[in-house]
């Protein structure tokens, strides 16, 4: 079982800070997105709310692909509401995705494209989702799976026993987590993605680019060193062609509030 101890705090400067640098390497995020929208299922004048809307391509797509007039985006930073601002009008929210600030029953849907994994406390939070969907309300969404970066976590390990790759749930904890919050007829599929770099060092700088740093409390809070960094590259296994793959499983969530 996951137990989650993000650092709120360092999660909301990574993403403002790579709020000028994640459309250029958030390729995975539009891919997960472009396979996340054909399961939106929702009338054209639903009240709709994205959350942790980024720098608001999902929240487009919402408009452009299924056809959404009401969006909603939310995103706990403000920076990448402004870069959401810069590419489609919609109302946008800078709030917690823990906290959501809206009446009972009053979305019609709920949906959200690879941000929910940096949750504390996802039965809290499918909780507050339910709480705010209206009958018959859709909740769909997209979060890294247990398994996401297997083999950069891999490679840490032999250098040092500090967590240096964030935790995820598995697809049967979300499941259950859903449950738990009061949800039922929950539909959940995973598919892994397979992504090639030229070397551990460019991973970790899409990684960064995005904002995806290591968010964990229990992280070291120290630089670290060249020597850990190097020894980390040499236990993570290279291709036949010189490369590196990573891993990144992803799990598609779609729900329906019954009441």
């Amino acid at each position: 079982m996951v137990v989650s101890v993000v650092d709120k705090k360092q999660m909301r400067q990574s993403f403002g800070q790579a709020s000028q640098s994640y459309d250029g390497m958030a390729t995975l995020q539009r891919q997960v997105g472009r396979e996340l929208i054909n399961k939106v299922s929702l009338a054209n004048d639903a009240l709709v709310l994205d959350v942790g809307c980024g720098t608001g391509f999902f929240t487009q797509q919402l408009h452009e692909v299924a056809c959404l007039e009401n969006i909603l985006a939310l995103d706990i930073a403000l920076p990448m509401l402004l870069k959401t601002r810069q590419r489609i009008e919609c109302g946008k929210i800078c709030a917690d995705a823990e906290q959501l600030p809206f009446i009972d029953n009053s979305i019609s849907g709920v949906v959200s494209n690879l941000a929910l994994q940096w949750c504390t406390n996802l039965e809290l939070m499918f909780a507050d989702v339910k709480r705010v969907l209206g009958a018959n309300g859709q909740f769909v969404f997209s979060t890294f799976g247990a398994s996401a970066l297997h083999e950069l976590k891999a490679a840490w390990a032999v250098v040092d026993d500090y967590p240096h790759v964030n935790e995820f749930c598995s697809l049967a904890e979300i499941g259950a987590k859903l449950q738990t919050a009061g949800f039922a007829d929950v539909q959940l599929e995973k598919q892994t993605y397979y992504r090639k770099y030229a070397s551990v060092i460019e991973l970790m700088r899409e990684l960064k680019g995005i904002g995806a740093h290591n968010v964990s409390y229990q992280r070291n809070k120290a630089l670290t060193g060249k020597g850990k960094i190097q020894a980390m590259c040499a236990a993570y296994p290279v291709d036949e062609d010189g490369q590196i793959t990573a891993s990144f499983e992803i799990i598609y969530v779609q729900v329906r509030n019954k009441g």
